[in-house]
């Protein structure tokens, strides 16, 4: 039943089942989620929920960099401690995987009955400002959180540059949370909690939405009622905000494109059927055609393709699969492609090795790509861009693994990355003037990190594949040219290793050396794979 959610079950043991949930389905992080999810699929029925107006409200401040905020309210709830684990454990889930490390979202759940609305999203004074931080022995000022706690020296980095903190705080002043670093031991949920009220702040309004619509569906799993609460909250602009969404986009879909699709024959009233495992609202239906609602917790479904796909799971791919074996055989068998056999077979060496994996977004901007390490290398970049973190597209791995050493720095006293990933270089040979390149770009710091350190790996990871590297002094800008290299094998340059230049790495408040180095995987197969 579990590979009908696109989940995967890595082990059972004794009453418990480890699962693996795909990313892009958030609303199966928790035991309410996939216990609701698999209703359909044992024939059971299901309460589901109701959504009102709150009388709560929510006030929200101008606060730069993060900006949004919307809150939720579920009664009634019947907890356990098992109960209240899963709550905890999809508040973390969600804030690790679609809130991006809590750089996107962070989300906290709170007894409502300690709490005296209205409820205010906030600036505070980190020196004068109190709280008692969860699982804390005693108050502390919100710049001793970030310098002190767990979750402060993991998580401080995001907003220990603001002159004030944000926080969620009620109407006697009590902080409810220090954003998005930790909530408060005072109204924390217990076994014991009958209202909790849901927040999730952000970069996003829609983001924030999502992740209480999200938070609320789950937890109101665990209610007598049902009952979900929705709140207003009221931005300084003039704007307002609600949460949980109550409505989803309507989306078309015909007959004729999920059987192109699909390669079936298959007809309306199948459609009707497959979609209602999944919870879907038919809002209209006819011959050819339905136009139908995803649930509010549905995320990921924002075309007629992404249903369609729930058609094809709950029709089965096995069904399909052995529908596929009266058609005639292919001349071209599917193979893997080369770059990614290799890249595949590198993650496994570099894992091996002690290293972790990261992934950074393909896009970046000019001062992460040109100005931090001072290259005048040309990228290609976006017309109207709607976030300067997102100018254009990335020419190089190397400034990025540095600014996840500097997030990392002093949180480990050795830190040993990787990226595999793609970079888009301009170049007037192309028909369409770019280049992309598949690269891999390693970063190690430690306190006697030196490029020896460089040269190790990169001489272990190349003789893997046969290749033996030499190397030749260089000037690369943003690294020191007594100690930096270019990587030459199969008659020609691999990429490149060198230590950072120290002035950078003061800038950035990154106390110990860095190593970089970066390798051009596409001219390693072409040139040294036969």
């Amino acid at each position: 039943m579990f590979t009908r959610l696109k989940c995967e079950i890595e082990a059972i043991e004794e009453d418990s089942i480890i699962y693996e949930a795909n990313s892009d389905r958030p609303d199966l992080f928790s035991a309410e989620g996939v216990s609701r999810a698999l209703k359909p699929w044992l024939r059971l029925s299901w309460r589901g929920y109701r959504v009102e107006d709150s009388e709560i409200k929510g006030y929200a401040r101008n606060i730069p960099d993060r900006p949004y905020v919307a809150l939720a309210v579920v009664r009634d709830l019947v907890l356990t401690d098992e109960a209240v684990s899963q709550i905890m454990q999809l508040q973390e889930k969600i804030t690790q995987t679609y809130g991006r490390g809590r750089r996107k979202i962070s989300i906290g759940v709170y007894d409502l009955d300690y709490i005296k609305p209205p409820i205010f999203y906030d600036l505070a004074d980190p020196d004068t400002t109190l709280m008692h931080p969860l699982n804390e022995s005693k108050q502390m000022n919100l710049r001793e959180i970030l310098e002190k706690t767990e979750k402060g020296l993991m998580y401080g980095y995001i907003i220990k540059e603001m002159p004030k903190y944000p926080v969620l705080r009620d109407s006697s002043g009590k902080i409810l949370s220090l954003v998005p670093i930790i909530n408060s031991d005072d109204f924390k949920v217990t076994p014991f909690t009958r209202n909790a009220l849901i927040d999730a702040t952000g970069t996003s309004l829609d983001d924030v939405i999502n992740a209480v619509t999200i938070m609320a569906t789950s937890i109101v799993e665990r209610s007598s009622s049902g009952l979900i609460e929705k709140i207003k909250v009221y931005y300084e602009d003039g704007s307002i905000a609600e949460a949980p969404r109550i409505d989803s986009p309507e989306i078309t879909v015909t007959l004729r494109n999920v059987n192109n699709l699909l390669g079936t024959n298959l007809e309306l009233k199948h459609l009707i059927e497959f979609l209602n495992y999944f919870y879907y609202e038919v809002v209209k239906a006819s011959d050819d055609m339905l136009i139908v609602k995803p649930p509010i917790y549905r995320i990921d479904v924002r075309t007629w393709v992404d249903v369609v796909e729930d058609v094809a799971i709950a029709y089965g791919y096995d069904v399909l699969g052995s529908e596929a074996l009266s058609l005639p055989p292919t001349n071209t068998p599917g193979k893997m492609h080369p770059i990614e056999y290799f890249s595949r077979k590198l993650r496994d060496l570099l894992v091996g090795l002690g290293f972790q994996e990261v992934a950074n977004y393909m896009m970046s901007s000019r001062s992460t790509q040109q100005e931090l390490l001072g290259t005048r290398q040309e990228m290609f970049l976006v017309e109207n861009p709607r976030s300067e973190r997102f100018e254009g597209l990335r020419i190089w791995l190397t400034p990025q693994l540095i600014e996840v050493v500097k997030e990392n720095t002093g949180k480990h006293a050795k830190i040993m990355v990787f990226e595999i990933g793609d970079v888009v270089l301009p170049d007037p040979k192309e028909e369409t003037k770019a280049r992309i390149e598949r690269r891999l770009g390693i970063a190690i710091s430690h306190e006697k990190a030196t490029i020896t350190d460089g040269l190790a790996y990169v001489k272990t990871l190349l003789r893997e594949f046969n290749v033996d590297p030499s190397f030749e002094r260089t000037t690369i800008p943003g690294f020191l040219p007594e100690r930096t290299a270019v990587i030459k094998g199969c008659n020609d340059e691999l990429g490149f290793v060198g230590e950072i230049d120290p002035r950078i790495l003061y800038k950035l408040e990154i106390k110990d050396p860095v190593v970089v180095a970066e390798l051009y995987l596409n001219k390693i197969i072409s040139l040294c794979m036969h």
